[in-house]
C-alpha cells in the first residue's frame, strides 16, 4: 500500500506534466445570441488540442429584453460568465495562463480577477493539495500581442456608450429572487414578497425540473419565472474519468453573474440571493496561508467584491444581493415557523434526486438537526423521512460539524457555533446515550459549554449591503425567530 507521501509525489508530478503540456487555457470567444424567448450564450475555450464549446440558455425573457444582450453591458457580464466558467474546464489542466481574448478586460478588471481566482478555487487547491502559492502560479491576462488598456477603459465601447448603455435596461422592475427550493430561497422569496407588498417579484431558476417550477410559480405572485439551463460537457467528464485534477469551482459566482445578465436583461434594478451569516465561516483555518471555505463565492467578502465589479465595470446592470446576511441559518429556519407546511416541503440535499434526502451527508444531517432543535424530533423526522439521531454512524459527521474533530464538512452548513448550540438544545433533558449519532458530541464540554439557542437566535451581523428595501422585514424575519416557542 503506497504512503500518503508517494501519493502526493505522484500527485505533484501529474499537475506539473499538465502545466507543461497545457501552458496556456485561452477563452478564445463568448457570444450571445437572442431568439425569440431568450438568450442562449456560448464560450470557446482551447487547451493545446483540447477544445471546449459550453453553453447557457437564458429564457422567459421577451424579444425586446433578449435583444439587449448586444448592450455593453451584457457583453461584459457574457464576458464575465465565461471567465468564470472557464475555472470548471481549467482545473482539469492546471494550465499557468488563462488567457481572455473576446475582448480582453483592462488592467484593473484583471486585477479583479486576480483576487478572484485564490478564494474561489480554494477547496479544489485544498482538496487535491496543489500549492497555489508558487511565483507565476496562475496568470490571468489579455491576448500577447494586445495592447494592455488602463484600469477602467472599457472594451470595445467608449464612455458615451457606457452612459448610454446605464439607460437601457432600466432598474424599476421587480426583483430577481434567485430560487432553489431549499430552506434560505424560501425565506428570501417571503421576505421579498413582503417588501414588495403587492407588486410582483421575479424568480430565477437554475437547470430546473417539474418540482421546482412548481414551487416557484405558487410563489411569484404574478412575477416572471426565468431559467438558465445548462450542462457540464462529456469531454471534461472524460478528463475527470482519466484522472485529472477534479473538484469544487465557484458555483455561486457562475450564478451570481447570471442572474445579473438576467436581471439586467429583464431590467431589474436587483438579483437577490439567500446566502447568510453562516457563509463566512471557512471549513480550513488555513491552507498555504489563506482559509479555506466552501462557500467563499457565498460570503460577505465576495459579495462586496462582486458589489465593486458592478459598480466600476457594469454601469446600468442589476445590483446584486444578499438580504438575509445578517443572520445565521438557524435564525433563517426559525423564521419559517410560520409556515411549517412549506417548511417541510423545501429540499437541500446535492446527493439525492431533487426533493429528496440522502440521509447519510453532512448537509442532511444539519437539516435534521437545525429541525430538531427548532421545531422538535418528531418534525425532523417527517422532514427527512428517517431518525437520522438513531443512526450511530453519523456521529463523525456531527462531531466534525460542531469542529470538536477532523474537518467541517465541505457542505453548506450552519457554523459550528450553530451545530453546538442546535446539539445542546436537541439533547436537552435526555440521556447522552438516548441520540447514538449525537452522544459524542453531547458529552464534549464545548457543547455542553455552548451559547444557548435563544441567545444565538437573537444576533444580527454584517448589514452593510442590505438594500434599504429588505432591511425592515429582514428584522422582523430575526424577531420572529426569536419568539419561536421551544419544541
Amino acid at each position: 500500500m503506497r504512503d500518503a507521501t508517494t501519493v502526493q509525489a505522484e500527485r505533484d508530478a501529474k499537475v506539473r506534466r499538465l502545466r507543461e503540456e497545457y501552458p496556456v487555457f485561452r477563452i478564445e470567444d463568448a457570444s450571445a445570441d437572442p431568439s425569440p424567448d431568450g438568450v442562449t450564450l456560448q464560450f470557446r475555450f482551447a487547451a493545446g488540442p483540447l477544445r471546449f464549446r459550453p453553453s447557457v440558455r437564458l429564457t422567459g425573457l421577451s424579444p425586446e429584453e433578449a435583444a439587449r444582450v448586444t448592450a455593453p453591458t451584457a457583453r461584459r457580464m457574457v464576458r464575465a460568465l465565461a471567465i468564470v466558467e472557464a475555472f470548471s474546464y481549467w482545473k482539469a489542466l492546471c494550465s499557468p495562463v488563462i488567457e481572455v481574448a473576446p475582448p480582453a478586460p483592462d488592467a484593473g478588471e484583471l486585477d479583479w480577477w486576480r483576487a478572484f481566482w485564490p478564494g474561489a478555487m480554494g477547496e479544489f487547491f485544498y482538496r487535491n493539495q496543489i500549492d497555489y502559492t508558487t511565483a507565476g502560479f496562475l496568470v490571468i491576462r489579455g491576448p500577447v500581442a494586445a495592447p494592455e488598456r488602463p484600469a477602467g477603459a472599457a472594451a470595445g465601447t467608449d464612455g458615451a456608450a457606457d452612459r448610454a448603455d446605464g439607460a437601457v435596461a432600466g432598474a424599476d422592475g421587480p426583483p430577481l429572487v434567485l430560487f432553489s427550493g431549499g430552506k434560505d430561497s424560501l425565506a428570501l422569496a417571503r421576505i421579498a414578497a413582503a417588501a414588495r407588498g403587492a407588486a410582483p417579484v421575479d424568480f430565477f431558476l437554475y437547470n430546473p425540473g417539474a418540482r421546482l417550477r412548481g414551487m416557484a410559480g405558487s410563489l411569484a405572485a404574478g412575477g416572471r419565472v426565468l431559467e438558465a439551463q445548462r450542462a457540464i460537457l462529456p469531454e471534461l467528464l472524460r478528463l475527470n474519468a482519466a484522472g485529472h485534477p477534479n473538484g469544487h469551482t465557484p458555483f455561486s459566482a457562475y450564478l451570481a453573474f447570471a442572474a445579473m445578465l438576467t436581471g439586467y436583461l429583464r431590467g431589474s434594478g436587483l438579483a437577490v440571493a439567500g446566502n447568510s451569516r453562516s457563509d463566512d465561516e471557512p471549513n480550513v483555518p488555513s491552507y498555504l496561508g489563506r482559509p479555506v471555505n466552501h462557500q467563499w463565492t457565498k460570503s460577505y467578502e465576495f459579495e462586496a467584491a462582486i458589489d465593486g465589479y458592478r459598480d466600476r465595470w457594469l454601469p446600468g446592470a442589476a445590483g446584486y444581493s444578499s438580504p438575509l446576511r445578517p443572520l445565521y441559518e438557524l435564525q433563517i429556519i426559525a423564521s419559517l415557523s410560520g409556515d411549517v407546511d412549506a417548511y417541510l416541503r423545501t429540499a437541500s440535499c446535492n446527493r439525492a434526486p431533487a426533493g429528496a434526502w440522502c440521509r447519510s451527508c453532512a448537509k442532511c444531517a444539519w437539516v435534521f438537526l437545525a429541525t430538531a432543535a427548532l421545531f422538535g424530533h418528531a418534525l425532523a423526522i417527517r422532514k427527512i423521512g428517517a431518525d437520522m439521531f438513531a443512526d450511530p454512524a453519523l456521529a463523525g459527521v456531527y462531531q466534525e460539524m460542531a469542529g470538536l474533530t477532523g474537518t467541517k464538512p465541505f457542505e453548506c452548513t450552519g457554523t459550528e457555533g450553530e451545530v453546538r448550540a442546535a446539539i445542546r438544545a436537541a439533547g436537552r433533558g435526555r440521556d447522552a446515550g438516548a441520540y447514538p449519532a449525537l452522544a459524542a458530541c453531547l458529552r464534549d464540554p464545548a457543547v455542553a459549554g455552548a451559547r444557548p439557542l435563544a441567545a444565538l437566535l437573537a444576533e444580527w451581523g454584517h448589514d452593510e449591503l442590505v438594500p434599504a428595501a429588505f432591511l425592515g422585514q429582514v428584522r422582523k424575519a430575526r424577531a420572529e425567530a426569536g419568539a419561536r416557542p421551544a419544541p
